[in-house]
C-alpha cells in the first residue's frame, strides 16, 4: 500500500511539471495582440441595417430559350434540383414541390406542399422569365422563401433547365 507522502508527493511533482510545461510553451509562442478588438461590443440596441439590395435586374430568357438544349437542363436538374424535387406527373412532394407542369401554374400553388407566405404573396402564374429570376437566385426573387437553393448564376444553364422544365407537360406552353 502506498504512503500518504508518495501519493503527495506524485501529485506535487505532476503540479510543478504542468506548471513548468505552461511557462516553456508560453515562453516558445507569442500570441499576438490584435490593435483592435475583432468584434465591436456596443451598449446600443440594434438597428435595422439597410435594406436588402434588390433583385438583379436579368435580360428575358426568351431568346436563350429558342437554343437551349434541354437534354443539359435534365442533367443540370439531376443534378441540382433532384434532391428537393420530383417531375414526374402526380409525383409526390419532397422538401420543394413536385414541378411536373410548372410552366403557366398559379405560384404556391401545388396541392400538399406548404409553401412559405413569401411565395404565396408574390402571386401570378410562373413564367418563363420568374422562373429564370427565382433559379438565378431565389432568395432576392422571394424575400422570405424557405428554399436554399444557392442559385444557377450562369444564363444558359438556367435556359436549359428551363427549356427541361416546360417539357414536363402534357400541353407544353409555347415559348415566347
Amino acid at each position: 500500500m502506498a504512503s500518504f507522502n508518495t501519493v503527495a508527493g506524485c501529485v506535487l511533482a505532476s503540479a510543478l511539471f504542468a506548471m513548468v510545461l505552461g511557462h516553456v510553451s508560453n515562453a516558445l509562442v507569442h500570441p499576438h495582440k490584435l490593435d483592435k478588438p475583432a468584434l465591436a461590443v456596443s451598449d446600443e440596441a440594434p438597428t435595422q441595417t439597410a435594406a436588402a439590395a434588390p433583385a438583379q435586374e436579368l435580360p428575358p430568357i426568351g431568346p436563350k430559350l429558342a437554343s437551349a438544349n434541354i437534354e443539359a437542363g435534365k442533367a443540370i436538374f439531376q443534378k441540382q434540383c433532384f434532391t428537393c424535387h420530383t417531375v414526374d406527373k402526380g409525383g409526390l412532394n419532397k422538401v420543394g414541390p413536385n414541378l411536373w407542369n410548372i410552366v403557366g401554374r398559379k405560384k404556391g400553388s401545388h396541392e400538399g406542399f406548404s409553401y412559405s407566405s413569401a411565395l404565396v404573396a408574390k402571386g401570378g402564374d410562373w413564367s418563363y422569365d420568374d422562373i429564370d429570376h427565382l433559379i438565378f437566385k431565389p432568395t432576392s426573387y422571394v424575400r422570405g422563401t424557405k428554399m436554399a437553393f444557392v442559385g444557377l448564376p450562369k444564363e444558359q444553364e438556367r435556359a436549359d433547365v428551363i427549356a427541361y422544365l416546360r417539357t414536363l407537360s402534357d400541353q407544353p406552353k409555347p415559348l415566347p
